[in-house]
């Protein structure tokens, strides 16, 4: 236990020593201002076009609930990289702690870490900012009690340390990460078009692949239903996210371990 705090201390350092990780940490309090008091000015200056008013809120509530969970995970492979870089991953290998105990931690790490950026975001759209995202007259963020809040948070944090490997696997070192971290925030981005009538039915599935699509569906369709056979309820959506999720980490997980090991 106590190689663990000593981990979780160096981690911490680590920010600190990082301006661009600090920043990314503090992005989810970020996005929540935007949230509250610049994204509603845009949405306000569509007028009465409810289309645009539709689509436009929709489009920025998938934004807001997702990509802070993407910065973390970013944050989380470059504290990867950075033991890269540094080669610190040999030292750690011939501790009691062990490549696979430090790979434990930092999942764990990263998961809590998003878990508390999404509650941020999100607990606060719907504190806030709940009369601000309004339509056809119903505010969308009414429409989510906190027991929602708290288990789309546990469910789409998953997507963060599955992030992290996936990036950290790939990238030699920061510079890479960084290229690969512009890419892979398309992933980040793919359940957006989630809003389109297409996918609205059977099709939807076909962004399963994504991880983080079946916890935002599952919000989605409680803050503005669209009535299809298709649908699961929404602890449906949130299981097939579980699963998801923990296949792609567990892969990820063997690969970064075999390549630092190797």
């Amino acid at each position: 236990m106590n190689a663990y705090f000593q981990l979780f201390k160096y981690e911490i350092k680590t920010i600190y020593r990082d301006m661009l990780q600090l920043y990314l940490l503090l992005f989810p309090f970020i996005i929540l201002l935007m949230g509250i008091y610049i994204i509603p000015l845009g949405i306000d200056a569509l007028g009465n076009n409810q289309d645009a008013i539709k689509y436009t809120t929709l489009i920025v509530i998938i934004f807001l609930i997702s990509f802070g969970t993407f910065l973390i995970g970013a944050m989380g492979s470059f504290l990867l990289l950075e033991h890269k870089d540094e080669k610190t991953i040999s030292t750690i290998s011939v501790t009691p702690l062990g490549i696979s105990g430090y790979l434990k931690f930092k999942i764990v790490y990263i998961y809590v870490f998003a878990f508390i950026s999404i509650l941020i975001v999100l607990g606060g759209m719907k504190m806030f900012a709940s009369d601000r995202y309004i339509v056809n007259g119903i505010s969308l963020f009414d429409q989510l009690n906190y027991w929602h809040v708290i288990t789309y948070s546990l469910v789409a944090a998953l997507f963060a340390p599955t992030l992290s490997l996936f990036q950290a696997t790939f990238a030699k070192n920061k510079v890479e990460g960084f290229a690969i971290m512009k890419l892979s925030s398309m992933a980040a981005l793919v359940p957006i078009i989630m809003v389109l009538s297409t996918f609205q039915n059977g099709l939807q599935y076909l962004l399963g692949i994504f991880p983080n699509f079946w916890s935002i569906k599952a919000v989605l369709n409680e803050i503005y239903p669209i009535q299809s056979n298709a649908n699961l309820p929404y602890y449906g959506y949130l299981g097939f996210g579980v699963l998801s999720s923990l296949l792609i980490l567990i892969i990820c997980y063997s690969m970064f371990k075999k390549k630092v090991e190797y």
